[in-house]
């Protein structure tokens, strides 16, 4: 890895500026773990503290943040006194000055915040991930860190026991790896109501995408995911974005590598309202809450979207040999029904499907080729503008009880009622086959 063309490259010109630049005489961490901070609480301390015991020694690197739009000075000033007071003494790792959590876990602090100032509103939780990452890889390549998993959580997070052991089953060709995750209850039944519904939408869109067999079929929270150290570098790091980061950068990822998806025991994150991005879970939560009755809203997107879907990957054998072809009559003889066909053909040619098949054409000398081709061009964003364009044709979002009358049944629960209880004890078993 140290050789890579592709490392050296990227650490001369895209690395974060202004990152500790050390070198080490040996190795001190096996483990990274980085995490984003931003007005989080003194209790986050506790949280790490429980970091799982490994076979070699844990470095976390806390990035503390605020960005401009946050004119409150004393944001992150509670988490940061409390760091400042803590009893037990640092410890030295080389040249390494660290907060000793515990015999097998160390702290470092990266704070953005007094370093630079405050982050740019536009470049949010992307920027403080990236810096972290980029910290690590540095402190890989000078010989300080021996593993080779960028891993990457969130401050509302707790790993399980098995963390780092679900590590070992990923794939070797894997680029990058997804843990499973369910949200935990907190004070608020609303809140906690609303958090477990826009979970079930995570997993519905997910477990359409592995029925209509999308090689995109995984999640894409920034608090679930590892990245290889040497894939990283290849897709120059994290996007620079105030939310769908991960989504973005698994992407990416996905282009260079395959994405294992792991088992085990599930990464718990709180339910909580948050407007520290401008989309994504925390505000999801906050608009459901605020519609009044969580059950009716309509957040899960149509079934005969992913048929849709899985009618177009069906057909690109097809499309192999006749890429010129009418596709709503293909889709037809995929099973699909000719309404669903012809919204499929129309929304397809709005995203420039001719011209992507001709690419694909172009670019290959063989039929494998020319799948590898498609999945480069129709990748997961195309995936998501292609659902949400049947969406948007009349296929709209259902409520999780209109889904009982639907199909296909895309839940691991076979019959309805789909009660929240009932598919999150499905889900919850279907993380451990």
């Amino acid at each position: 890895m140290h050789d890579s063309v592709a490392l050296q490259r990227y650490l001369q010109r895209h690395t974060e500026a202004g990152l500790p630049n050390h070198r080490f005489e040996q190795a001190h961490w096996l483990q990274v773990v980085i995490i984003p901070a931003y007005r989080e609480s003194p209790a986050l301390l506790k949280t790490l503290e429980q970091m799982p015991a490994a076979s070699g020694r844990t470095l976390i690197i806390l990035v503390l943040n605020r960005p401009d739009t946050d004119c409150d000075l004393h944001a992150n000033a509670e988490l940061r006194m409390a760091l400042q007071n803590r009893s037990l003494p640092q410890a030295q790792r080389g040249p390494v000055a660290v907060e000793y959590l515990n015999e097998h876990t160390d702290l470092y602090l990266h704070d953005i915040e007094l370093l630079c100032g405050p982050t740019p509103a536009a470049l949010g939780v992307g920027l403080a991930r990236k810096s972290g990452c980029d910290l690590a890889l540095q402190w890989m390549v000078a010989g300080g860190i021996s593993g080779q998993w960028l891993c990457c959580t969130d401050a509302d997070a707790s790993v399980p026991q098995d963390y780092f052991e679900q590590l070992d089953s990923a794939s070797v060709d894997a680029v990058a790896a997804v843990f499973p995750f369910q949200h935990m209850p907190g004070e608020k039944q609303g809140c906690n109501i609303a958090t477990e519904l826009y979970e079930l939408r995570l997993h519905h869109y997910v477990l359409g995408l592995k029925y209509a067999s999308s090689p995109y079929a995984y999640h894409t929270l920034g608090s679930c995911i590892a990245i290889r150290a040497n894939a990283y570098v290849k897709v120059r790091g994290f996007p620079k974005r105030a939310g769908a980061e991960d989504f973005y950068m698994l992407n990416k990822l996905a282009k260079v590598g395959p994405i294992s998806r792991l088992s085990g025991q599930c990464i718990q994150l709180e339910s909580r309202h948050s407007s520290r991005v401008p989309f994504g879970t925390g505000p999801a939560v906050a608009a459901i809450v605020a519609a009044g009755r969580p059950e009716d809203v309509r957040i899960f997107d149509h079934p005969h979207c992913f048929e849709a879907l899985r009618a177009l990957l069906a057909s690109l054998p097809e499309l192999t040999q006749s890429p010129d072809a009418a596709l709503a009559p293909i889709f037809v003889r995929q099973g699909l029904d000719v309404t669903v066909a012809e919204q499929s053909d129309v929304a397809l040619q709005a995203l420039g499907i001719r011209s992507g098949l001709a690419h694909c054409q172009r670019q290959s000398a063989s039929s494998a080729q020319f799948l590898h081709q498609f999945h480069q061009w129709f990748d997961a964003f195309r995936t998501l503008k292609f659902i949400h364009s049947m969406r948007d044709a009349g296929w709209e979002q259902q409520s999780l009880t209109q889904l009982d009358a639907l199909q296909p049944n895309l839940w691991p629960v076979m019959q309805p009622p789909y009660s929240l209880e009932r598919l999150r004890d499905g889900l919850l078993r279907l993380n451990h086959d």
